[in-house]
């Protein structure tokens, strides 16, 4: 059985119209714009407490023609709940329209079947007691006390180091050699502070920073660390050669 054949013009709506639960509804439309409009549906919305809305497409064509039509037997459960009123709002819309066209329609009494559908228990929103979270306690960190002999213990194999050097003697002759020459100066000084410079990114890495600035900073250190390192092993092999040859002589 198929509803009977209503014209409607925008902005006219349709009144007084009702089906059967066995009924269809056959909706074609024309619509007449100078852009193109690439989907439409119509909005089917119940006017009840629940509200449901059922959205059915409308194919449309290049000469902005379309139709479908809706067997309420065959169409969303929602339809099969009982005797209920739906308004009907078509809307239109394309890639080159802002705002969407919205056409209300008109209102539509959609008697329920013999053996309505079971409609699902409607979900309850509200407000849950509040969830009142504890922190853990900070820990506990060690004494000054503790702390500060832990950092002698591990100073002190540098300072019998230092005091090992004081007994033996030991001359620090290769830094008269790099003092009179600046250039090897400089080279030794910047491969030692580019080796220091890399375990204080190594420091920042365990401290705070994260892994890619760390390789960043390790990849200019390397190159100049190379560089000046090569520079400086240069000249330490220059002046043991040099020791050598004079050495070699004295003996002859």
């Amino acid at each position: 059985m198929l509803l009977c054949a209503t014209r409607l013009e925008y902005p006219y709506a349709v009144d007084n119209l009702s089906a059967e639960a066995t009924d269809s509804l056959k909706f074609s439309f024309k619509i007449q714009n100078s852009e193109r409009p690439h989907q439409a549906m119509v909005v089917f919305q119940s006017q009840d407490d629940y509200q449901d809305e059922v959205m059915v497409a409308a194919p449309v064509k290049s000469s902005g023609k379309g139709r479908f039509e809706l067997n309420f037997a065959r169409a969303d459960s929602r339809f099969r709940y009982g005797t209920r009123t739906y308004s009907m709002t078509f809307l239109v819309g394309g890639l080159t329209i802002d705002e969407p066209f919205k056409y209300m329609l008109g209102q539509i009494e959609i008697k329920g079947p013999s053996n309505p559908a079971t409609r699902p228990e409607r979900v309850g929103y509200k407000s849950q007691p509040e969830i009142h979270h504890q922190f853990r306690p900070d820990q506990r960190l060690i004494s000054q006390a503790i702390s500060g002999a832990f950092t002698f213990l591990v100073l002190t194999p540098f300072a019998v180091l230092f005091f090992l050097w004081s007994r033996l003697g030991i001359k620090f002759e290769p830094l008269r050699a790099l003092a009179s020459r600046p250039l090897d100066l400089i080279a030794s000084l910047v491969f030692f502070g580019s080796l220091t410079g890399i375990e204080y990114v190594f420091y920042l890495y365990w401290s705070h920073i994260t892994l890619f600035p760390v390789l960043q900073y390790l990849g200019v250190l390397s190159l100049v660390a190379i560089v000046s390192g090569r520079s400086t092993l240069s000249a330490v092999q220059a002046r043991r050669l040099q020791r050598t040859v004079g050495s070699a002589k004295k003996e002859l």
